[in-house]
């Protein structure tokens, strides 16, 4: 990046950090972290993944790390507000698959109303902060440190130096050996969440599992059927971006496609007329 793109990325970010804080400490914080994360290649490795807590102006607390995958989430949800629903909260619960520290299971639960929530992570050091960022809002909801998959038993997972970017790949068969900087985690299927926590409704499911939703949607054993909408984070240089939605859609969803204020959206047909208007707005 020239050095006119850099002082215009961190001009932006400075505004987010503005529009996101409560209170000054909050907006200095996120400003000073911003602008470190231009020079994080410089920076000796003690002063990375530092944790840091900040104040939104709603009120809500979030700890993270001096990372620029948690920097980059916290613009992206807190300041874009890309997770913010085009549609009426359909009842049930939220099946937050991907949760990195929890920035979207945060913001989702502080602006709807879920029966229940389920968080799944297969990274220890983000299912910690996840788990961190929903016992200091209040928010009772489930951790689990797991991959997801279409089926239970273990996946490689491979960390990135970008906390929002850590790898799944489903271990083959009689393989149970990571390999070379893969670690072994649990790999657990969604029928499997709901039988765990009682899950008969599904009101929103959120995916974000870096390329691993081809596997997940193409072997999807019904539970589909169970969900009222999706939020998907398609990796298109991953996945066969047509076949998945057109898959999806066959159970009974209209496609939403991605916009600058969303990402792409699934909604189950039968409430499609009664939340129109609002996919206008």
């Amino acid at each position: 990046m020239n050095p006119i793109s850099t002082l215009r990325a961190i001009a932006n970010e400075w505004q987010y950090s503005v529009q996101i804080g409560k209170d000054w400490r909050s907006r200095a914080r996120l400003m000073t972290d911003y602008l470190l994360s231009h020079a994080m290649f410089a920076m000796p490795r003690t002063m990375l993944n530092r944790e840091r807590v900040i104040t939104t102006r709603g009120g809500v607390k979030l700890s993270y790390r001096l990372n620029r995958g948690d920097l980059q989430g916290i613009r992206e949800v807190w300041g874009n507000e890309v997770y913010t629903l085009p549609f009426a909260t359909p009842s049930g619960a939220l099946l937050d698959l991907g949760a990195n520290i929890g920035l979207t299971t945060t913001w989702m639960a502080t602006h709807n109303n879920f029966t229940k929530i389920v968080a799944v992570e297969p990274d220890h050091d983000n299912a910690v902060l996840l788990a961190k960022n929903l016992e200091q809002n209040g928010i009772k909801g489930e951790v689990i440190e797991a991959a997801v998959g279409p089926r239970d038993g273990t996946a490689y997972f491979k960390r990135s130096s970008w906390s929002n970017l850590g790898t799944c790949v489903e271990t083959s068969s009689g393989s149970d050996h990571p390999r070379g900087e893969e670690v072994a985690v649990r790999m657990v299927s969604v029928p499997s969440l709901l039988n765990q926590f009682g899950l008969d409704s599904l009101g929103v499911v959120k995916v974000d599992i870096e390329g691993s939703e081809q596997a997940l949607f193409l072997d999807c054993s019904g539970w589909l059927d169970r969900a009222s909408a999706l939020v998907v984070e398609f990796h298109l240089e991953l996945v066969d971006y047509p076949l998945l939605t057109k898959t999806i859609a066959s159970h009974g969803f209209e496609h939403i496609p991605p916009s600058p204020r969303h990402t792409d959206c699934f909604v189950r047909l039968p409430a499609i007329d009664s939340i129109r208007p609002l996919l206008s707005v």
